[in-house]
């Protein structure tokens, strides 16, 4: 919601004109060894461990690729990040979702996700934080999943494009130390606002190393993407300051609401879903009281009466068209 560093200024970005015409600095070392240094101290991860992409969808496209053969089992929650899914899909998967409930707030619970996991997985897709609820699963949970999906010869595939919102010591990243099944992906589009420069990139075990390598990666990021990218992974205090002001809006506008229900979510993440009993199409409601929200149609598991709402940076002119909405909710009882 707040956009990116102020360490990268017009100045800044004009220094990477020189970069056009070269074909891009590959294999990015410098933005690599500010991977590592922005996940430091809590991961200790190597540069060789880094794959670089345009963007965490293009990553884990990349991925689906490498990893997927038709008929191939992936365990996942529903709702979840649909294009994810929807790629698996394209490359003959089969998903078995496992649902998250309204009247338990879509809780995410790991004891049914390891209940439902059996050798015939041979992936198993987590978003963290969860996409649309803003929920985040605990590290110690998601250490109990990996140790139990390495029994079961399942890899374990864990999407924090949201991540930058959450703590850093709760990133998975720590968890490719230890496990050789655990593969994390990562954008700098959300939480460091660099969407447009289109950066992603995938933390994996050094074992899965020489796996990653088939993978072509020579022009997988711009020149200017490269240079740029390092100034927002430096600014540790610009994320903390949009934490903060999230936190602070999302607990507002989760106070204002009277008829609407939110899902279980955290304060930090600048994304909830909310939905109503009724028979609604509640994104169409929203629209008309000028609300862009993401229609739950497009999420697996959730439909016309849910929507997931984008916490933005003020917060006054949301709160009163939210209460026109939650007002004509209650005018149609």
């Amino acid at each position: 919601p707040f956009g990116f560093t102020p360490t990268i200024t017009k100045e800044v970005y004009a220094d990477t004109y020189d970069g056009i015409s070269n074909y891009p600095g590959y294999p990015y070392p410098q933005l690599k060894e500010a991977i590592c240094a922005y996940l430091a101290p809590e991961a200790t991860i190597e540069p060789e461990q880094v794959y670089l992409n345009n963007g965490s969808m293009a990553m884990l496209i990349n991925l689906n690729r490498l990893l997927l053969n038709p008929g191939d089992k992936v365990l996942c929650v529903a709702p979840t990040f649909t294009s994810a899914v929807s790629d698996m899909v394209a490359m003959g998967a089969e998903i078995e979702s496992i649902p998250l409930e309204e009247n338990q707030q879509f809780q995410i619970s790991m004891d049914a996700i390891v209940h439902a996991l059996n050798p015939s997985h041979a992936i198993i897709y987590i978003d963290n934080p969860n996409n649309p609820t803003g929920q985040v699963i605990p590290l110690s949970e998601l250490e109990r999943l990996a140790k139990i999906a390495e029994e079961n010869n399942t890899l374990l595939i864990i999407d924090e494009a949201y991540g930058d919102f959450m703590e850093r010591s709760n990133s998975a990243a720590v968890l490719t130390q230890n496990h050789s099944n655990v593969i994390v992906v990562k954008t700098l589009s959300k939480g460091l606002g660099l969407a447009g420069l289109r950066t992603g990139y995938a933390v994996v075990p050094k074992p899965f190393v020489p796996y990653m390598d088939k993978l072509p990666a020579e022009m997988a990021l711009t020149e200017a993407a490269a240079r740029l990218a390092p100034y927002a992974l430096k600014d540790k205090g610009f994320l903390e300051m949009s934490k903060n002001k999230i936190a602070e809006n999302k607990n507002r506008l989760l106070k204002s609401l009277k008829v609407l229900k939110a899902s279980k979510t955290d304060n930090t993440v600048p994304i909830v879903l909310l939905y109503t009993e009724k028979d609604i199409h509640l994104y169409e409601l929203l629209l008309k009281h000028g609300i862009i929200a993401e229609n739950g149609e497009d999420f697996n598991g959730i439909g016309k009466r849910h929507v997931r709402l984008r916490v933005p940076a003020t917060i006054d002119d949301l709160l009163k068209r939210m209460e026109s909405v939650e007002n004509e909710l209650l005018a149609n009882e």
